[in-house]
């Protein structure tokens, strides 16, 4: 996804950079002298004389926190909108690292007996889900694809977001944990997102 802002006062053509494989095309001598990007370690990708500005689209819109509520949940996962009926395979599910949140869960579920919510793992007529490993059922809650207002429901029951995700540009449920005061478990790798990681607000994994 690709945004362009014209800047009049400076004359500085910005794009915001959400996908690394533009790059090619995007820092052609001359083209662009300027960009947004979310990027851990920019120098790889851009020349020298293209000014960088670390932005990202969950830099904005952020949602009221709202009203605290009774933990109900140990952790919750936001699967955004995956193919259910092909058990979580696909672009949406390769982005959101579903097959090593599996592998977690089985950990998470069977060795430390947590419980979570995994949001947008069945479909939307409510009746098929994912898989998940057998050692969470029964301790974790699947939902549809929902509202935000019911998502932010559920965080604010859950102590704390999973972030198992590497091929993610600017996951908006990283600030909107943030404003629910709710700590983070982030892969390292992550493209987008790894800014809002530090000792304060969660642990990084390297998976």
């Amino acid at each position: 996804m690709l945004f362009r802002i014209d800047c009049r006062l400076h004359m500085l053509l910005i794009i915001l950079l959400a996908l690394r494989w533009f790059q090619p095309l995007l820092t052609e001598p001359g083209m662009f002298p300027g960009f947004l990007h979310m990027m851990r370690e920019p120098e790889k990708f851009f020349p020298p004389h293209v000014k960088l500005l670390l932005m990202s689209q969950s830099d904005f819109a952020l949602p009221y926190p709202g009203r605290r509520a009774e933990k109900k949940y140990d952790f919750i996962y936001s699967g955004s909108d995956q193919d259910v009926h092909n058990d979580c395979e696909g672009w949406s599910s390769f982005a959101k690292n579903w097959t090593f949140a599996k592998q977690a869960l089985e950990v998470m579920c069977g060795e430390y007996g947590l419980t979570g919510v995994l949001v947008a793992t069945k479909d939307k007529q409510n009746k098929k889900a994912c898989t998940i490993p057998t050692s969470c059922h029964g301790k974790v809650l699947q939902t549809q694809y929902i509202p935000q207002n019911e998502f932010f429901d559920y965080m604010r029951q859950s102590r704390w977001v999973f972030f198992p995700q590497v091929h993610d540009a600017s996951p908006r449920v990283t600030t909107q944990a943030l404003m629910h005061d709710l700590p983070m478990l982030m892969n390292w790798h992550i493209a987008g997102g790894w800014k809002y990681l530090n000792e304060k607000t969660g642990e990084a994994l390297h998976a």
